[in-house]
């Protein structure tokens, strides 16, 4: 099954620190996963953040994957997991909500790392769980690192494939010409049915290489039908444009909070990514003793790619945030 059923699906306000708070929603998905031993001992909450142009149910194999191997392991059968996923404001179910007022030029990575905090908040997943651990892939990641960054101890600890961080801002014009943020404005974002957009993409460059159930998550909960009869993204391309664009200073942003980290940090690079350069990542790792990288097969879309090489990843971070402080903060 590519798509997990979610126990919960709700939409709370945006953060009430960014524009359009008053009207604007973010969709958010629950998926419990009950302790196999009674009783439970221990609540961790997961969230998980994806990746511009892209939407929460692209994460939803690694998510099945990490489940089944926490639950084959002893240590944690009197360990509630629940794992959070929703979709940034502009992308996905989101913006189908918010199609009215989808569009704020203004919008920045630090207002979608408000935004995740608001998620934590709203949910009250600090008092309910044990831990919160933040698993972020690009942009989502990014946002993480700066959300941990304004409001320090949010995360208990962060698993962060591929985040887009970098001590350069390049000027305007350059990252006009950039392909990944040129080239979103000549996406194709609309097809005669999802079969047609199936034909569009097998075997091209990018698509071929996905993960089949990242494919099929793709083109089933990413797309929206238009009363024309034919699917459309949900993301409209105007905004990964311009998510694209703001990321300049959060990305700088997000390198140089890596120096306040106080929470165990874990930074997994990929080898063939050209969105970021895998030949940074020692300095990456030299920025504060909390962090911890590792380099792994595949493209900046790696987990898109190759979910499960991501699970042991998780793991190791998982067990490094249970190690700290004598383990568990005690919850009511």
């Amino acid at each position: 099954m590519a798509r997990l059923v979610p126990t919960l699906t709700t939409d709370i306000p945006v953060s009430p620190a960014t524009p359009r708070s008053d009207i604007q929603r973010l969709v958010v998905e629950k998926h419990e996963f009950a302790a196999p031993t009674q009783p439970v001992k221990n609540r961790i909450a997961f969230i998980f953040s994806h990746a511009n142009g892209f939407h929460k149910e692209m994460l939803h194999p690694l998510m099945k994957l990490t489940i089944e191997s926490f639950r084959k392991q002893s240590q944690y059968n009197q360990t509630q997991f629940d794992f959070y996923a929703f979709d940034a404001r502009n992308h996905g179910d989101s913006a189908r909500l918010n199609e009215a007022t989808v569009h704020i030029p203004t919008f920045s990575w630090y207002d979608h790392a408000m935004d995740t905090i608001q998620v934590i908040e709203e949910l009250e997943l600090k008092e309910n769980y044990n831990k919160v651990i933040g698993v972020g892939h690009s942009f989502g990641g990014s946002a993480m690192i700066l959300a941990e960054f304004m409001f320090p101890k949010t995360f208990d600890g962060l698993c962060i494939p591929e985040p887009v961080i970098s001590k350069v801002i390049a000027p305007y014009l350059l990252r006009e010409q950039s392909p990944p943020i040129k080239g979103a404005l000549k996406r194709r974002d609309e097809w005669k049915s999802r079969e047609d957009c199936f034909k569009a993409f097998d075997g091209r460059p990018f698509w071929r290489d996905l993960h089949p159930d990242v494919l099929q998550n793709y083109i089933n909960y990413g797309m929206y039908d238009t009363p024309e009869g034919t699917v459309k993204l949900k993301c409209p391309k105007l905004e990964e444009h311009l998510v694209y664009m703001a990321g300049i200073y959060g990305s700088a942003g997000a390198f140089g909070s890596l120096r306040s980290l106080s929470i165990p940090v874990h930074i997994i690079h990929a080898k063939d990514s050209t969105f970021t350069d895998p030949d940074t990542a020692e300095e990456i790792k030299a920025q504060s003793p909390m962090l911890t990288n590792a380099m792994v097969e595949g493209s900046h879309m790696v987990p898109g790619e190759n979910p499960a090489i991501l699970v042991p990843e998780i793991e190791m971070l998982t067990a490094r945030v249970l190690a700290r402080e004598g383990g568990l903060r005690a919850h009511l």
